[in-house]
């Protein structure tokens, strides 16, 4: 009734009437106006409704669950690593200081290794990284990204991992490099800087190590902590070790292997798996491993048949995984893969302007990995355990 009544108020103004506009257009128009304010008013009165509901009516219709929380949450990266990390160009110049002219150069070499690394990886030399220009680009560029990367990974996943390291434990880091892995545990996990920790870094190149060695050094004395026990061994994956380990970690180590074999990665896996536990002794209950690569399909996917692989041989994963049964995002060809992101726009600004002058700039990070204990997982009953692997999505 109040709408006929509206209706029949309605009349055409004069500029209206001159655009041609007829009457029963504007009273549609209008009608639809009133439609909408009043659509809204009901859904508003609606949500008081609900907001006024007794808090146990609320809770019957809910699902119980477990928050999951981010795994790069800055937050809980320690105030005084997050000063190091930001300044660690600085820190670098302070063990490996260069002259005017290689720091002109340093964008140059920064991006001639990263066509080493990638699509001409087929031509570098083995050694490549015992070269000076080489140590210096990749310091500089790369470990400082996995800087950034590892230490908000580490101080997020602190809780659930790490736990098992204790004095005396031994840890085994593959791959290592100038120890960014060493490096980036120290920096996030304060607790564990007080451990008296062994660790294993085995690297091809005996250079890079030294020189990481020099890097974890100058970082235990900015942050005044004794440093651990660094062991270095030279050699690829299957070189002998003195000691089981109770931690073997490796970032970055398999993405070349994966892409450059015409082995099915299944059979890859089956087979580095068996490599990698035989570094940690049967009897340890509470060994753990951790393999980190690159975000892409391919790394994604072979993780996915690690993550098998080390389950058939009693471990559970305890992250990313909020579960133990088959990854649903196992990257298989035109699917989902598992890989996790996030903004670098808070990275700290002379890596962002070498990054540029490298001509590879970063708008984010992206990684994938999976972190396995031997121990089984803590049942959770009549709980939902999920994790959103995914962008921010906005609405």
């Amino acid at each position: 009734m109040q709408n006929q009544e509206q209706n029949s108020k309605i009349e055409l103004k004069w500029y209206e009437k001159k655009q041609g506009v007829q009457l029963y257009q504007k009273k549609k128009k209008v009608e639809g106006k009133m439609l909408r304010k009043e659509k809204r008013k009901m859904e508003a009165e609606l949500a008081d409704v609900q907001d006024e509901k007794p808090l146990h009516t609320q809770k019957q219709h809910q699902v119980p669950a477990k928050q999951v929380s981010s795994l790069f949450n800055p937050i809980y990266v320690p105030k005084d690593a997050q000063d190091i990390v930001m300044k660690f160009g600085s820190l670098l110049d302070s063990i490996f200081p260069i002259n005017s002219r290689q720091r002109a150069q340093l964008s140059s070499h920064i991006n001639a290794l990263s066509h080493n690394l990638t699509d001409e990886r087929d031509e570098r030399r083995l050694g490549y990284m015992n070269q000076v220009t080489s140590m210096s680009a990749y310091t500089h560029y790369y470990q400082w990204w996995n800087l950034i990367r590892l230490t908000k990974l580490f101080a997020n996943i602190k809780e659930d991992f790490f736990k098992s390291l204790d004095d005396g434990s031994i840890c085994l880091d593959i791959g290592s490099g100038p120890l960014t892995v060493p490096v980036a545990l120290f920096l996030a996990c304060p607790e564990l800087r007080k451990k008296k920790l062994t660790w294993y870094c085995m690297d091809i190149s005996s250079q890079i190590m030294s020189a990481g060695e020099n890097i974890f050094l100058a970082v235990a004395a900015r942050l005044e902590c004794e440093p651990w026990q660094i062991i270095r061994v030279t050699g690829e994956l299957g070189a002998s070790i003195r000691k089981k380990a109770d931690l073997v970690t490796c970032a970055n180590v398999f993405n070349e292997i994966v892409q450059g074999s015409d082995m099915p990665p299944d059979y890859l896996a089956k087979k580095y798996s068996r490599e990698l536990l035989s570094y940690i002794d049967e009897n340890n209950d509470k060994a753990e491993i951790l393999v980190i690569e690159p975000g892409v399909p391919p790394c994604s996917r072979f993780l996915s048949f690690l993550r098998d692989a080390f389950m058939r041989s009693s471990f559970v994963p305890c992250s990313p995984c909020p579960h133990a049964q088959e990854c649903p995002m196992s990257g298989k060809k035109g699917e989902k893969w598992c890989n996790y992101a996030f903004s670098v726009q808070d990275a700290p600004r002379d890596l962002k302007r070498l990054s540029e002058g490298s001509r590879l700039s970063k708008e984010r990070a992206v990684l994938s990995f999976i972190a396995m204990r031997k121990t089984a997982a803590e049942k959770e009953e009549e709980k939902l355990l999920f994790r959103i692997a995914s962008d921010e999505i906005r609405l």
